[in-house]
């Protein structure tokens, strides 16, 4: 099997081609994501022509249903590999329906792609019973903050040093019984420069320095709250990205990829 590796500000995955990709299971997947004893990646993708399509696992070998570096990544890959070309937007399957993508540029290669509309339903985030309006979860009282699904499920909390929160804290709230599935947690900062700073805890993943859907989930709850307008500049550990919201609500995420390089793998099964 040959995987390709491809980073979105620092953000790694591992895609392979769909039509030649042998039956796979979590704990291989685990196994070649491992910084350590694999290849090392934040997850794995395994990409399909026909149709345009990205299948997503993260780095523990769970399936994730979107993500917006992982979607621009398999962008890059898809032109890379002449299934798509530069002059029109494309729409590609996700775990979480089709998204539009554009490239913007091909050296440096940059691209928009849809990172979803947001979704205020608390029932998406939790099973427990709560007033209508949007979703603050009881024991970060203390704390401004709000979940919502982006593809994927975010809690977004504003603080005033986003470096200084430990692993064990974010993994806390993450993997809450109060989330019916986890969530990923983003803590966010208004820099003097008017740019969002944010740090991402993943699900299946931990820490990672950018988050595409993290992103998008940040600006959108920044506004929300009045604290910066769409669009915005957001700064992850990795590198910058750009958010804005279509007239639908549609978020649409600009950042770039970089192809790093190929490796063959045999694949047990």
């Amino acid at each position: 099997m040959i995987l390709e590796k491809y980073q979105g500000c620092g953000n790694d995955f591992l895609i392979a081609d769909g039509s030649r990709t042998p039956v796979i299971d979590p704990q291989q997947i685990a196994a070649l994501c491992d910084r350590h004893r694999g290849f090392g990646a934040d997850g794995l993708i395994i990409a399909r022509r026909d149709p345009l399509s990205m299948e997503l696992w993260n780095q523990d070998g769970t399936r994730a249903g979107m993500c917006g570096n992982g979607l621009r990544c398999f962008v890059h890959h898809a032109y890379r590999k002449g299934w798509i070309q530069a002059d029109r937007p494309y729409r590609i399957g996700t775990g979480d329906g089709l998204r539009s993508v554009w490239i913007c540029s091909t050296e440096p290669f940059i691209c928009q792609v849809e990172a979803g509309i947001p979704d205020f339903d608390a029932k998406r985030m939790t099973n427990q019973p709560l007033l209508p309006g949007l979703l603050h979860a009881p024991f970060l009282s203390q704390q401004q903050s709000c979940s919502f699904w982006l593809g994927v499920p975010h809690t977004v909390l504003f603080t005033a040093d986003p470096e200084v929160i430990s692993a064990e804290q974010a993994r806390t709230i993450g993997r809450h019984p109060f989330f019916k599935e986890g969530t990923n947690v983003d803590f966010v900062r208004l820099k003097e420069n008017g740019e969002l700073q944010v740090r991402t805890w993943e699900r299946g993943v931990g820490w990672t320095l950018a988050c595409g859907t993290g992103a998008c989930a940040s600006a959108v709850a920044a506004a929300i709250f009045g604290i910066c307008p769409l669009p915005c500049k957001v700064r992850c550990p990795g590198g910058l990205l750009q958010v804005k919201q279509a007239p639908d609500k549609q978020c649409l995420l600009t950042g770039p990829s970089v192809y790093i390089g190929k490796a063959e793998v045999k694949v047990c099964g």
